[in-house]
């Protein structure tokens, strides 16, 4: 049996496992044995997890044609292409530039191009297979070029709800499905005459405090390494976009001059030098090759932002 021809599709636990749990697609087969018996036991559900030793068993056929690519692939990722956004499309480039989102988001000299979504570097080993899904059924079948630079450079899009629950007044938690919802600073403000109104405990409020909670960017992104480029945000959107027939995709390119002090140590918990520096990295195309990945049933989860205020007060020599 040749192990890049057959997918691997284990099979779905049934019952109540199913009724707050997704269809995960992990690309195992540039995982190590170790990453795989882990993430078969914390994320897989029910039946998934009595496979592990078949799981193991088809990675290991899988091991040499992986090295294999090391060598016929080696120095694929740098060929990728990369060309400026279609001139009809370039007044709607300038509007997303000028947004004020842009100039705050990024830390890096940045510009909207079209790249080969098939070679861009992916540090993601997983994606949410239903996410996907859901994402094409909005897209469409055939997304105009428009349609296709909005959704992936856009500063404005639909975002799940997040929700809300104070626990005390020092105190609040904040909640959402996407798991991108984070803490986004504060910052001290002058009150306002509508601040005023809303301090419920008493007193006389001479500050205010403004704490953020919110998304990250929208924008599909990448990280230009050299002659590299290494998909930073935006994976299940590109991702829906190549099943839909799309290959060249509008992205926002980071400028990389120096890896060491501008790219965070480590990226998907890998290391940032493997993704850099190895001859043939993960690539988007891989979650297309036929037995590279394998599905399991994993459990939903809601990402949890908690949020507290810590007061002192002391008296000290004038």
């Amino acid at each position: 049996m040749d192990a890049q021809d057959e997918a691997v599709v284990v099979q779905l636990p049934a019952g109540e496992d199913d009724e707050h749990s997704f269809t995960q697609e992990y690309l195992y087969a540039f995982a190590t044995q170790g990453e795989i018996t882990n993430h078969i036991r914390t994320q897989a559900l029910g039946l998934d997890r009595d496979r592990q030793a078949e799981i193991l068993e088809r990675w290991a056929l899988l091991q040499p044609v992986v090295m294999e690519l090391a060598t016929t692939e080696a120095g694929l990722a740098e060929t990728i292409l990369i060309e400026p956004v279609r001139a009809e499309l370039q007044d709607s480039v300038a509007a997303y530039l000028a947004d004020p989102l842009y100039q705050r988001q990024f830390n890096l000299p940045y510009e909207i191009a079209t790249v080969e979504a098939d070679k861009l570097i992916a540090y993601q080993r997983q994606i949410n297979d239903d996410h996907v899904g859901r994402l094409m059924e909005r897209f469409g079948t055939n997304p105009t070029a428009e349609n296709v630079l909005r959704i992936c450079v856009s500063p404005h899009r639909e975002m799940e709800p997040v929700l809300h629950l104070e626990l005390n007044p020092q105190s609040h938690s904040f909640s959402s499905r996407n798991s991108d919802v984070r803490f986004l600073g504060s910052f001290v403000r002058p009150l306002t005459d509508e601040d005023i109104a809303l301090a419920e405990h008493g007193g006389v409020p001479t500050a205010a405090i403004i704490a953020f909670v919110g998304y990250g960017a929208p924008m599909v992104n990448v990280l230009a390494i050299g002659q590299r480029m290494i998909l930073n945000n935006g994976f299940h959107r590109v991702i829906a976009l190549r099943r839909l027939g799309v290959e060249r995709i509008p992205v926002v390119v980071q400028r990389v001059t120096n890896p060491q002090l501008e790219v965070p140590p480590a990226l998907g918990g890998l290391p940032r030098d493997y993704f850099v520096q190895h001859t043939r990295p993960p690539l988007v195309k891989d979650f297309f090759r036929q037995g590279f990945t394998v599905k399991f049933r994993v459990r939903e989860r809601v990402k949890l932002v908690n949020l507290g205020v810590q007061a002192a007060e002391q008296e000290v020599p004038a």
